[in-house]
């Protein structure tokens, strides 16, 4: 049975590194790399279970601007043959300035996989 996309926005499959640190108490900060990026959310690659709901300020190194976002644990599943997670944070809170540097990094990425295509 083919499960309904629920996204709102296409992601586009990309790796680049993201600062996390769990809400509200701020104490725990871990670094990781993103697996796929949108204008609603992210999904990163941790080593720890993360409970769905919980809330996680992110710092995403967008290259040329860093954007800070807050988010929430939509999903953490564990990768198959591995002790590592994949986990999906839809975004609840971004200011105008990182939706803006958000959206003209995926717009570049897009027009580079356009222009090479996918490999």
């Amino acid at each position: 049975m083919a499960t309904k996309e629920r996204r709102q926005e296409n992601r586009i499959g990309i790796s680049f590194p993201v600062e996390c640190t769990l809400l509200p108490d701020r104490k725990k900060v871990f670094y990781t790399v993103s697996r796929d990026l949108s204008m609603g959310g992210v999904r990163i690659l941790t080593e720890d279970f993360v409970s769905p709901g919980q809330d996680i300020k992110l710092s995403i190194n967008l290259i040329n601007a860093l954007a800070e976002v807050k988010a929430q644990v939509a999903w953490c599943n564990k990768r198959s043959y591995s002790e590592q997670y994949y986990v999906g944070l839809k975004f609840d809170e971004i200011n105008e300035k990182n939706k803006s540097n958000l959206g003209k990094f995926i717009d570049k990425v897009n027009y580079f996989v356009d222009l090479y295509g996918k490999k």
